[in-house]
């Protein structure tokens, strides 16, 4: 019906086409799948932008204990243990 003449215009479709029907079903989709499996395979995976992301973090303090191990060489492996902090006191009279 047309729109104009009080119809729905959910009600004006396109004819639909075969080419329609074998996307949307199952066997369309296995057969793509396929395709793009034989494309790979063929021609590599196409490459893919990776997308960085960047945000700042929150600073902290750093640990009382560090240590970095060097396997292959253990002349090289270093602990640092730094003094720990006092917790803040109030101040007097509060």
């Amino acid at each position: 019906m047309d729109p104009a003449n009080g119809g729905d215009a959910d009600e004006v479709h396109a004819p639909e086409r075969p080419v329609d029907r074998f996307r949307r079903g199952a066997v369309g989709s296995v057969v793509a799948a396929g395709l793009l499996g034989l494309r790979d395979a063929l021609e590599g995976r196409p490459e893919r932008e990776e997308v960085t992301i960047v945000s700042e973090a929150p600073e902290h303090e750093p640990a009382p204990i560090d240590v970095q191990l060097d396997l292959d060489h253990p002349e090289r492996s270093v602990a640092v243990v730094r003094p720990a902090t006092p917790p803040e006191t109030p101040p007097p009279g509060s």
